[in-house]
């Protein structure tokens, strides 16, 4: 396209000139077509290479329409081109136009330009054109001045015309001076300006001299300026002439050139002055010998802004031999590349890196892959103005051996530096550090004793899922698995099984899921499988029975065959509720929050292993509910136990012969500000899950002990026993034995009188060391120890045997069957049996009609308790009922 315009305006502009000389007729037209066909030059270099700023280009545009309009207005006026016509005219008030716009165009390209190139360029112009100036001083004003014939107006114009050509001539000539020797525009510029100068200086020599004999070609110089002139602005490197230049400037790039054009620049008023010494008037030459001081004041200010930069240039060598000392030594690999992509400087380390292919043309070719192409095309928007390179950090390059490295790139844009002209890459090998990190990623990702991926790991997967794309999650639903009862494994048979049997569900879990599945080891005894999607959500329950189907073959260990069970939780996308508890903005679902998932399938785990373990169950939004009151029970409970808010209430024990009360077991209740008074069902389990245990039980222990204290007083040979419940938990808890001790010493209470009550599911394992531990170090306090419940939690007998067991309290599903069945009395009479054989009292539970306690005398059970002889009550009703010493139950007639 660029070379098609170019051919078009020369052909016009030939087409043009030829037509003015060779046809009388039409000159006017055809000397139009021709400036015109300039000014429309310029106006499509500025529309095609864009120049910022277009100022410059755009005054260069105007300045050839004002010379075309000055023209057609002199031809019109009776003139031809090049003179013989009026003088002065309308046209030539025109004609001075032009050389304002000429001038601050030309001074418009290098407005820009650094104080380097600036100030030394601006004395090579300023010595240049005062030359020039006394050159046409001597040739023009001096001869001029002696024609009286000649108006005052008459000279001063064509004097105007001859400085003002000077100038121009000067300006243009700044533009090599400055470092654009290279540039295409720029010796059309000066040609166009000498041609402007040549046809001027014909022009006045005419005027002045009429008798002289015209010479051939007075109106080359003007078609030369519209013709050079415009097809500069056609050239591709337009847009570059108002940048900074990045070449050197001329006294760099040919330095005798430089200095003979300054000397002789120097030397023409000298020269000047001598020749007219003898021959002008002493005031023309004192014109000459300001010119003589001025042109001495410039050279000697060049001499020393020539010696600064030498020195300035001796410093940036020194200063580059010392970089280049140090890049020697550089493990980066340094490479300095031209705006044209081609490497110019290479370091050692880049050169040792990629060898012979350094020189194989672009720089491109030493990256593979998309950066290569990323690379080229970053080079080729370098000529473009308009576009910013987006320059690559990270990057995979081809070393000279063929071996592939990962690099990172840091890309510096110097072409503005005189010292680099150019974009220096530097590349440091990170291909080892990269590999380290994803090693270190993947194993911060990855479970070491299964192999699968652990909880972090699961969790960016399913992040990555989310964000995937607009839909929402790329996956199905989540399983969570937890291994049922799994500490057992751990405390009897030792880690290393452990482990082994975490490593072989591991396995089961990756053989039983479906491809695509992802499978992950969240901790301890959980595991979770993030399952992907599928033809239908109903397959997804079918997985969850896989699963929990795979646990029914016994694990192999170096321990034997290992039955070993799991409760699974599933959790569908789309059913979770916005369970994650987030705030979601308009239009944003829940459902696709992978925390919200997670949390769904831990809810649906907590419910199947609340429903018997070894099942699963589907997550549903009464969970989340149930989850919610759990939450809000337990931070009340947290604030009623921080406010002392928890009450005990009573409920007598009495001897089954005498039916007189023999002690009371406390039983802790809640005053719920919203659910009322609240028994221990409903809050005890949670506190033992929850860790609120320890802290319940130690305030349930003090409030008993101390009002068991009021009661322990000589009435009839013996006191008052008070039971307090105690939790395995708090068995198995460090301190529980020391806070007994303390509650002891504090109330100064016979130890006889306290009974803790612990369930029979704590002495499940008879091997517990630690329960044992606890259990006889509270005897040799002084306390009694009752198994409560006894007979629902399928103890062995050997506990009775290895525990210190005084109390034995058989259970109230037992008491309820007496009357009904002979062999539930048969059992009983048992446990009666046993109990004597030990020296172990038995206490009956749940006794709440006439029958069971005549039944319960008849098999020789001491003492029992329940609603027939009282409701639990609370501390003041029965210390009341305490001291009135009467038979339980009280008759109506009795009761207060």
């Amino acid at each position: 396209m660029t070379r098609c315009l170019i051919a078009a305006f020369l052909l016009i502009s030939a087409a043009a000139f030829a037509a003015y000389e060779l046809l009388a007729s039409g000159q006017m037209v055809s000397w139009a077509v021709l400036g015109l066909a300039s000014v429309a030059a310029v106006a499509a270099g500025i529309v095609r290479y864009r120049p910022r700023p277009a100022l410059p280009w755009l005054l260069v545009g105007a300045a050839l329409l004002v010379e075309s309009v000055g023209d057609l207005v002199f031809q019109a006026l009776g003139g031809s081109v090049g003179g013989g016509g009026a003088f002065p005219t309308v046209a030539d008030g025109i004609y001075l136009v032009v050389y304002p716009l000429a001038a601050f165009a030309l001074l418009g390209f290098v407005l820009r330009d650094t104080r380097e190139y600036s100030r030394g360029t601006l004395l090579d112009l300023l010595i240049v054109a005062v030359g020039l100036g006394a050159l046409s001083w001597s040739v023009f004003v001096v001869p001029a001045s002696h024609l009286v014939a000649q108006p005052a107006l008459n000279r001063t114009i064509l004097l105007t015309y001859l400085l003002g050509d000077t100038l121009l001539l000067a300006l243009a000539l700044q533009l090599p001076l400055a470092g654009r020797l290279r540039a295409a525009p720029v010796p059309l510029l000066l040609v166009g300006a000498l041609g402007m100068l040549y046809s001027d200086e014909y022009f006045a020599v005419t005027e002045l001299h009429p008798s002289w004999t015209t010479a051939p070609g007075e109106i080359i110089g003007y078609a030369v300026f519209y013709v050079a002139w415009g097809l500069a602005a056609l050239m591709p490197s337009m847009a570059q002439l108002v940048q900074p230049p990045t070449g050197r400037p001329w006294a760099l790039v040919a330095p005798r050139t430089w200095v003979v054009l300054l000397c002789f620049a120097a030397l023409i008023s000298p020269v000047l002055l001598l020749v007219t010494a003898f021959r002008a008037q002493p005031s023309d030459t004192l014109v000459l010998a300001a010119c003589c001081v001025v042109l001495f004041v410039l050279v000697f200010a060049r001499l020393v802004q020539a010696i600064r930069a030498w020195q300035a240039t001796t410093l940036r060598s020194e200063t580059q031999a010392y970089l280049h000392t140090l890049i020697a030594d550089a493990q980066d690999a340094v490479i300095v590349v031209s705006p044209e992509g081609r490497v110019g400087f290479a370091s050692p380390s880049a050169q040792q890196l990629f060898g012979d292919r350094l020189g194989q043309g672009s720089v491109a070719v030493l990256f593979s892959g998309p950066d290569q192409a990323l690379v080229a095309r970053c080079f080729d928007q370098l000529g473009d103005p308009r576009a910013t390179p987006q320059w690559p950090g990270a990057v995979t390059v081809e070393t000279g051996d063929g071996r592939t490295l990962r690099a990172e790139a840091r890309w510096s844009d110097l072409r503005t530096d005189p010292t680099v002209r150019g974009i220096v890459l530097t590349l440091r090998d990170v291909t080892e550090e990269r590999r380290l990190e994803e090693e270190l990623r993947r194993q911060a990702l990855t479970d070491p004793l299964t192999g699968l991926m652990n909880r972090q790991g699961l969790r960016l997967l399913m992040h990555e899922a989310a964000d995937a794309g607009p839909g929402g999650m790329d996956a199905a639903g989540l399983l969570m698995v937890d291994l049922d009862d799994f500490k057992e494994i751990n405390d009897t048979l030792g880690h290393p099984i452990g482990d082994e049997v975490l490593v072989a569900v591991a396995e089961r879990l990756t053989e039983n899921v479906r491809e695509g599945d992802a499978v992950a080891r969240f901790g301890g005894d959980e595991f979770a499988v993030l399952m992907a999607p599928g033809p239908d959500q109903a397959g997804l329950e079918t997985i969850a029975q896989r699963v929990l189907d795979a646990f029914d073959e016994p694990v192999e260990s170096n321990a034997g065959p290992l039955r070993v069970t799991a409760s699974v939780g599933l959790a569908v996308l789309g059913e979770t509720d916005g369970s994650g508890g987030g705030e979601h903005g308009p239009g944003e679902e829940a459902d696709n929050d992978p925390d919200a998932l997670t949390r769904a399938a831990d809810l649906a785990l907590y419910a199947a292993k609340a429903e018997g373990k070894h099942r699963w169950c589907r997550y549903h939004s009464e969970l989340l509910d149930q989850a919610v009151r759990r939450a809000e029970l337990r931070a009340a409970l947290d604030e009623a136990l921080a406010h002392g808010s928890l009450t005990v209430l009573y409920q007598p024990i009495v001897h089954l012969h005498s039916r007189r009360i023999a002690g009371f077991e406390a039983l802790a209740r809640w005053p719920h500000p919203t659910l009322g008074l609240l028994g221990p069902d409903s809050f005890i389990p949670l506190a033992e899950e929850t860790g609120q245990i320890r802290e319940l039980g130690g305030q349930m222990l003090r409030l008993a002990v101390r009002q068991a204290v009021t009661w322990d007083a000589p009435r009839t040979g013996h006191g008052c026993f008070v039971g307090i419940n105690v939790s395995v938990h708090q068995l198995r808890g460090e301190g529980f034995v020391e806070a007994v001790r303390d509650v002891l010493a504090q109330t100064g209470i016979d130890p006889r009188y306290v009974v803790l009550e612990v369930t029979e599911t704590a002495l499940l394992d008879h091997e517990d060391v630690g329960v044992r531990e606890h259990l006889r170090d509270l005897r040799a306090l002084g306390v009694a120890i009752a198994l409560d419940d006894f007979g629902t939690g399928y103890a062995s007998l050997i506990s009775l045997h290895d525990m210190p067991i005084d109390i034995i309290k058989i259970d109230k599903s037992f008491t309820s069957r007496l009357t009904t069945s002979d062999r539930m009395r048969r059992l009983v009479r048992g446990l009666l049996t046993i109990g004597d054989t030990l020296g172990i009292g038995t206490i009956a539970e749940g006794v709440e009609e006439w029958d069971q306690h005549e039944r319960l005398l008849e098999l020789g059970v001491r003492a029992g308790q329940g609603y027939l002889y009282s409701r639990p009550l609370p501390a003041d009703e029965a210390s009341a009922l305490w001291a009135a010493s009467r038979p339980l139950p009280l008759t109506d007639r009795e009761r207060p």
